[in-house]
């Protein structure tokens, strides 16, 4: 029996210093678990992929200068609008966070929670008054801008002060749920999973690295197994029949694997 293909995969730790990783890793799911559809636009060098409800867009646009992507939604209960952007360089395990909350089935009925605290449970320092927090080493840093009396936050991470590696922006109006999510991710202890490929060239400084052989297969099989489990909780969680019997909805921002 002929001895199973094996790839090189580096576990690369804290999630926020392992560079972008793939993109079909949130647009796939959103396509293939979430119901969204891709907007055809031959010879266009970008991808639009609407909510079904059209309420909600991700865009992925490579420009030489400024964000990559951007996730916006229409809050059906309000009409207000809140949009989120990330460089190109940011880790994708950060923005799925944000498309998973998005697309939690629970997500239109959402009860306030506190974006803040597995931040706090993973000791980083947080202002919450002044919506500010700092990673344990200083790479992550993030404030709340409140000018106008409306609050936007963003977020950073750099090795050097001179030298961000990648911003982020998440408009006023983005529900606490979006934020704990993606803060969830920010603070996860787990590792996040590259090839070779995908670490070549980018900084290593600062971050874990471990280097493991696993079976092609299995590799492989990763994003499928994503798809089906955003695909199951699609189809076996309803929403509570209305929003005063709504259940908050608990921050997705594990990597699932």
């Amino acid at each position: 029996m002929p001895r199973p293909e094996l790839v090189d995969q580096a576990l690369v730790s804290p999630v926020y210093l392992a560079g972008p990783g793939d993109s079909a890793w949130i647009t796939v799911p959103l396509t293939t678990a979430s119901g969204w559809t891709a907007l055809n636009q031959p010879l266009v060098p970008h991808v639009v992929l609407t909510g079904p409800l059209s309420k909600s867009q991700l865009r992925l646009e490579p420009v030489l200068e400024g964000p990559w992507w951007h996730v916006s939604d229409r809050d059906g209960r309000t009409g207000t609008n809140w949009q989120a952007s990330f460089d190109g360089s940011t880790p994708v395990e950060l923005i799925a966070a944000v498309t998973d909350a998005l697309t939690h089935p629970g997500y239109p009925l959402r009860q306030p929670v506190d974006p803040y605290e597995p931040l706090r449970q993973a000791g980083w320092t947080t202002d919450p008054g002044r919506g500010a927090f700092l990673s344990p080493e200083g790479h992550v840093r993030g404030s709340r801008n409140s000018r106008g009396g409306s609050r936007s936050w963003q977020i950073t991470a750099r090795l050097d002060e001179d030298d961000p590696l990648w911003h982020a922006f998440l408009s006023a109006g983005t529900p606490t749920v979006i934020l704990a999510s993606l803060f969830k991710t920010l603070a996860s202890p787990e590792p996040a999973r590259r090839s070779a490929e995908q670490i070549k060239g980018f900084p290593r400084r600062g971050i874990t690295l471990e280097w493991e052989r696993w079976p092609a297969e299995h590799v492989a099989r990763a994003l499928p197994e994503r798809v089906e489990q955003l695909a199951t909780r699609r189809a076996a969680t309803s929403p509570p029949p209305s929003p005063a019997g709504g259940e908050g909805l608990a921050p997705a921002g594990r990597r699932l694997r």
